[in-house]
């Protein structure tokens, strides 16, 4: 959280500081319904005896936004896209009064925090492109643009129409000389067309006989030494199908040979956040959460769907599934200090078993930590990497916070070891904690940010174990 500024206290801000006082629970209701972006607009702002300092929790270089010629057009754009939130806000605080989900005086006090943002006071500064407004509900509301009432078109004087009554006698005689007009028309027409017919002298035509001429056609003539035969066309050859036997194809297994694999899974509490929201968002939450403490609403939004865990859940029963069917899985499970929890070997035949397994999981709010230094000691306790083969992948979202060790020391001692152990890790939010483990192993670090990156990236992160049958 950073302070943006200070500005000195009048005493005509007494509303406005009884408006702070409400300024959590404002935007406690902003966060349940809508953006972050939206709560973020308004400063939140700390009342001191002479002055009240203003705060955001937004990272980056504050930049006042002015009103001169070179600022013109990001203001322009700007105060749109503040409109735009405080309309939001306002059709909000409607639909939830008329709805019944907040009391009147609730939907009053959001009403009057977007009134509380024109005042001569109220600065904005851009953060990252992001609008913050400081000052909000102090100094004098700015005047109202004055709207000029609306200007009655001119009366026009009735003029006199006297001079038309002369004009009713021809009308009249135009009306009775159109009646007698329609009235004779018709039989007129009628004795007209009687007297064209009379006059008209319709031609004789012949009746023609139709004329065929006689066609002769000539005769074939075939050449005197040779006779017109004619083969019977009989069916094609049938040709034999052949048929392409498919090579029988059967998993080559040595006994003792096959290659072992362990997922270590993270089903610590951070796994509940949001793809949602970007990483550097994640974090200032987090900073709260333990700098000052957030509300229930904050969180519930945090961890809103999707969410690390339920991804991650999905796309380890999708590689399981692409598995090389003759290797047997192991589980770890990174759920709380001071160890991890190591959840058996599954063979190819319990692989339902271990997909319920992992969809099973769900991180401790209270209780929650993410062992991993203890979690890659049991999984490479699981597998032999010396003689075998072996596979380790990490699907983690964090470092180790319960401080049991180095683990890149760790990785470096187990890549001695086991020469033949590689470890994959999905880095998921790019937190980086795990990479030193897969740089010790020869293994490789797959980071995704968003839900489609973070299933492609546990794809390709167990690409080493998805071999298909061997056919002879």
């Amino acid at each position: 959280m950073q302070r943006l500024a200070r500005l000195t206290k009048q005493e005509s801000d007494a509303s406005a500081v009884a408006l702070f006082s409400q300024y959590n629970e404002l935007m406690l209701i902003l966060l349940r319904h809508l953006p972050p972006s939206t709560a973020s607009l308004f400063a939140r702002p700390r009342e001191n005896a002479d002055y009240v300092e203003w705060y955001t929790d937004l990272e980056g270089q504050p930049y006042p936004l002015g009103s001169g010629e070179k600022d013109k057009p990001l203001a322009s754009r700007i105060n749109t896209l503040i409109a735009q939130r405080l309309q939001s806000i306002e059709r909000l605080a409607e639909e939830l009064k008329n709805n019944g989900k907040i009391q009147p005086a609730q939907a009053e006090l959001l009403q009057k925090l977007v009134d509380a943002t024109k005042q001569d006071t109220s600065q904005v500064y851009l953060i990252n492109d992001e609008p913050v407004i400081i000052g909000w509900g102090m100094g004098k509301e700015l005047p109202k643009p004055i709207i000029a009432p609306a200007v009655a078109p001119p009366l026009v004087a009735a003029t006199s129409r006297r001079w038309c009554w002369w004009l009713l006698p021809l009308l009249l005689l135009l009306l009775g000389f159109l009646a007698w007009w329609f009235y004779f028309r018709p039989q007129m027409q009628l004795e007209l067309v009687r007297a064209v017919k009379a006059d008209i002298q319709y031609p004789q035509v012949a009746k023609l006989e139709p004329i065929m001429p006689k066609i002769e056609l000539p005769k074939l003539i075939l050449p005197p030494t040779e006779t017109a035969k004619i083969e019977p066309q009989l069916p094609p050859p049938v040709v034999a199908e052949t048929v392409n036997k498919a090579k029988e194809c059967r998993t080559k297994v040595d006994p003792g040979k096959t290659p072992q694999m362990v997922i270590v899974f993270d089903n610590s509490a951070s796994m509940f956040l949001t793809l949602a929201e970007s990483p550097q968002t994640l974090k200032d939450f987090q900073q709260r959460w333990t700098n000052y403490g957030v509300t229930e609403a904050e969180i519930n939004y945090m961890y809103r769907s999707p969410n690390r865990l339920g991804v991650a859940k999905k796309a380890s029963a999708s590689i399981i599934n692409n598995i090389s069917p003759n290797v047997e899985i192991g589980l770890v499970s990174l759920y709380r200090c001071p160890a991890a929890t190591r959840l058996g070997r599954y063979s190819p035949s319990k692989r339902g078993a271990l997909k319920a397994k992992i969809n099973g999981m769900l991180p401790s709010r209270e209780d929650s930590g993410t062992p991993l230094y203890s979690g890659l000691q049991q999984a490479a306790a699981m597998v032999d990497g010396k003689n075998r083969d072996a596979f380790i992948l990490i699907i983690s979202d964090g470092e180790d916070n319960c401080k049991s060790g180095d683990v890149c020391s760790l990785a470096r001692q187990i890549a001695k070891q086991k020469p033949r152990l590689k470890i994959n890790v999905v880095d998921i939010g790019g937190a980086k904690a795990a990479n030193c483990i897969a740089t010790a192993t020869g293994g490789k670090v797959f980071t995704g940010n968003n839900q489609k990156q973070v299933a492609n990236m546990i794809n390709q992160a167990v690409k080493p174990m998805t071999k298909v049958n061997e056919c002879e």
